[in-house]
C-alpha cells in the first residue's frame, strides 16, 4: 500500500512537471526552431521573388521605351532614304537645267559651247558670250555641287540612322534575353517558395508526431540503447541539426578539452565515441543546462558551463570551465555515472523515491539530481528526436 501511494505521488509530480514544461516557452513544441528556420528561408525567398518582380516590371517599361525608340529610328531611316531619293532627283534636275538655259538663250537644243563662240558677230560679242557662259557655268556648277553635297549628306544621315536602328535592335534582342532570364528566375523562386512550404508542412507534421504519447516516468527516462547509440548522428548530421536551430552553435568554434579549436559538431561526435554516449544525449543536455540550442545570444558564462559539468549545488569545479571541456568531461560524467547502477537500486530525488530501471536513467539522475531537470531532458529529447523509450 505504501509503495502504491509513493508511486502515485511520483506520478502526480511528474504530470505537474510535464504540464509546466509544455507551457514553458523554451521548449514549446508548437514552434520548433527547424520550422522557424524554414519560415525564415521562405520569407527570404518571397522577398527575393518580389525584388525580381520589381526588376521585371522595370525591364518591361524599359523594353517598351526601347521599342518606341526603335520605331522612331525606323521612321527616321525611312525619311532619310526619301531625302536621298529627293536629293538625287534634285541633282539630275540641276544637271539638265544648264542645258536648258543654254538652249533657251540661243534658241536651240543641245547647243555646243564652241559653236556659240564661233558664231559671234564681233570680238566684243565673243567676249560677252564667253563671260556669260562662264557666269552660267559657275552658277550651275555651284548648284550641281550643292545638290551633290546634299545627296551625300542625306546618304550619310541614312547610314547613321540605319546603324542606330541596328544598335537599338541589338539592344532589343538583349532585352528579350534579360526578360526571359528574369522570368525564369521568378519561376525558380516561386518553385523554391512552394518547396519550402512543403518542407514547413512536413516539419509541422513531424512536430505534431513528437508530442509525447505517454506519461513521464522518472523510473525509466531513456533506454540504454538510445543513451549509448554513438552512431545515431554523424558529424555532418550534428552540424545540419545545429544549423537548423535558432542558437549559435552551428557557427561556433572553441578549443576542445586538449586546446585544439574545433566546431561544436566535431567535439560532440568525438566525445560521443570516446565515452560511448549518444550525440543526441549530449545535444539535449546542452539545451537542458544552458538552452544553447535555442539561445541566439548566449552569454560567455553559459558557453563556459555548457553542460553544467562541475556545477554542483554546493560547489563549483573550475577545472571543467570552458566549452570544449564541458563537452568532453560532461560526456565522461554521463558514462561514469551509469557504473554503480544495479536492478532495484533506489534514489531519493527532491524527497521522492525513484527506482531507475536502467543505468542510463540512473546516470541522468546522478548528473542532475532533480525531477524537473530530468523531466526537462525527457521533454527536450521528445521535441527533437522522438520518444527516448522508442
Amino acid at each position: 500500500m505504501f509503495r502504491s501511494l509513493r508511486q502515485a505521488r511520483v506520478g502526480v509530480v511528474a504530470i505537474i512537471l510535464v504540464a509546466a514544461l509544455f507551457a514553458a516557452p523554451g521548449i514549446a513544441l508548437g514552434a520548433p526552431s527547424a520550422i522557424d528556420a524554414k519560415q525564415a528561408q521562405k520569407d527570404a525567398a518571397i522577398a527575393e521573388a518580389d525584388a525580381l518582380q520589381r526588376m521585371f516590371n522595370r525591364q518591361i517599361s524599359d523594353y517598351l521605351a526601347l521599342a518606341r525608340r526603335i520605331e522612331t529610328a525606323r521612321l527616321e531611316v525611312s525619311d532619310a532614304a526619301t531625302r536621298v531619293v529627293e536629293a538625287d532627283a534634285d541633282l539630275e534636275r540641276s544637271k539638265s537645267t544648264l542645258e536648258q538655259r543654254v538652249s533657251q538663250i540661243y534658241r536651240g537644243s543641245h547647243v555646243d559651247a564652241v559653236q556659240i563662240l564661233f558664231t559671234s558677230a564681233s570680238v566684243q560679242d565673243l567676249l560677252d558670250r564667253m563671260n556669260y557662259l562662264v557666269i552660267i557655268g559657275r552658277y550651275d556648277n555651284r548648284l550641281v555641287e550643292e545638290m551633290r553635297i546634299a545627296k551625300q549628306q542625306a546618304a550619310w544621315e541614312e547610314q547613321t540612322l540605319q546603324e542606330r536602328a541596328w544598335r537599338l535592335s541589338e539592344m532589343q534582342v538583349l532585352a528579350d534575353d534579360q526578360r526571359v532570364a528574369i522570368e525564369e528566375a521568378i519561376d525558380a523562386q516561386n518553385a523554391k517558395i512552394a518547396e519550402l512550404d512543403e518542407d514547413i508542412a512536413t516539419l509541422v507534421r513531424a512536430s505534431v508526431s513528437l508530442i509525447p504519447d505517454g506519461e513521464f516516468s522518472p523510473n525509466t527516462v531513456i533506454t540504454d540503447e538510445n543513451f549509448r547509440n554513438v552512431d545515431s548522428m554523424s558529424e555532418q548530421e550534428v552540424q545540419s541539426f545545429l544549423d537548423a536551430q535558432t542558437g549559435t552553435l552551428g557557427d561556433y568554434t572553441a578549443p576542445d578539452h586538449a586546446g585544439q579549436r574545433k566546431t561544436v559538431a566535431r567535439m560532440v561526435v568525438e566525445a560521443a565515441h570516446q565515452w560511448d554516449i549518444s550525440p543526441k544525449v549530449i545535444l539535449v543536455t546542452l539545451q537542458k543546462e544552458q538552452s544553447l540550442l535555442s539561445d541566439a545570444t548566449p552569454s560567455q558564462n553559459a558557453l563556459d558551463w555548457a553542460m553544467g559539468c562541475g556545477k554542483a549545488d554546493s560547489q563549483t569545479f573550475y577545472e571543467y570551465k570552458g566549452f570544449g571541456k564541458q563537452i568532453w568531461w560532461g560526456a565522461q560524467k554521463l558514462d561514469k555515472n551509469a557504473g554503480p547502477w544495479h536492478p532495484g537500486i533506489k534514489m531519493t530525488i527532491d524527497g521522492t523515491s525513484v527506482f531507475p530501471t536502467n543505468s542510463s536513467t540512473y546516470s541522468l539522475f546522478k548528473y542532475t539530481p532533480h525531477l524537473r531537470g530530468t523531466t526537462s531532458f525527457w521533454m527536450i529529447y521528445w521535441r527533437h528526436f522522438g520518444d527516448p523509450l522508442g
